[in-house]
């Protein structure tokens, strides 16, 4: 049987995208891997991508090599479409990084603020090895509903509760600057006038919904002194309400894969690299 799916999505609101803003479908589950679409305007040119969020593991190597296509459906009946072939190795965007020139996007496929992002997938080939337990690796996740969300207000933040992982103090921050959401890890760990430390890792930062709705992002981050780290503009901030807040509530998650910690123990030589 082949394994084929769609996505498609109808995006509002694209007279206000603002330069690097970026907006990301739902994820959505098709023959056990996550995957979303999303688009971006970046210096006049729309950007359009196909996300594979499948969890990477350390001791795992796996690929999916897929043929897509990438489609703009407007709403006067206008299409525009671009055949991919690429592979996934890791969770990551693949598609086209100059799909339009932004002012031809506005002028001949937006419709009353509004176009349609689909992409019709077709699963050519998948290898999956085992994945097995490393000892050495420092995952942790920190999970956290937070409440009457409604009253962070323009220029505010909210910091939860601090929580200990492999003896590093961290807690989550939400923010609402400029109209958009940002979700960021911060690291609260002590400056020392006698060591430096760092901690590199890499986040996965995650919104999930009362109704299953999950959103996901990724980047990375170096600690070196008690700071947060993440993503500005995750989503905006009115999307975030009327998508993922429920009885004025969300839950966020951050996965943190600590992937090298300096100066972090009682030996002033620690330099430990997780592999």
């Amino acid at each position: 049987m082949a394994m084929e799916f769609t996505i498609s999505e109808s995006v509002r609101n694209i007279s206000r995208f603002e330069d690097q803003e970026q907006y990301s479908t739902d994820t959505e589950t098709h023959f056990n891997i996550p995957w979303a679409l999303q688009i971006r305007k970046n210096n006049g040119y729309l950007q359009f991508y196909l996300l594979c969020e499948k969890e990477e593991c350390e001791t795992r190597k796996w690929s999916i090599e897929v043929e897509f296509k990438l489609k703009l459906v407007s709403y006067n009946g206008k299409r525009l479409m671009t055949d991919c072939r690429r592979t996934f190795e890791k969770p990551s965007g693949l598609g086209s990084g100059d799909f339009l020139s932004w002012e031809k996007f506005e002028r001949e496929y937006v419709v009353d603020d509004s176009i349609v992002i689909e992409a019709h997938v077709k699963i050519i080939k998948m290898t999956d090895d085992p994945c097995t337990v490393n000892k050495n690796q420092k995952i942790f996740l920190l999970i956290q509903t937070v409440e009457n969300v409604s009253s962070i207000e323009e220029g505010g933040d909210f910091h939860t509760r601090v929580e200990e992982r492999f003896n590093i103090p961290w807690r989550l921050k939400i923010q609402r600057r400029n109209g958009f959401l940002g979700l960021f890890l911060r690291c609260e760990k002590e400056e020392s006038n006698t060591r430096n430390w760092t901690i590199a890792v890499e986040l996965t930062l995650t919104l999930v919904s009362a109704n299953g709705r999950i959103l996901t992002s990724s980047t990375t981050s170096f600690f070196n002194k008690p700071v947060g780290y993440g993503l500005g503009k995750v989503m905006r901030w009115d999307d975030m309400l009327e998508k993922y807040v429920d009885n004025d509530r969300i839950r966020i998650e951050v996965r943190g894969k600590i992937t090298e910690m300096t100066g972090c123990d009682g030996n002033n030589s620690s330099n430990c690299v997780i592999s």
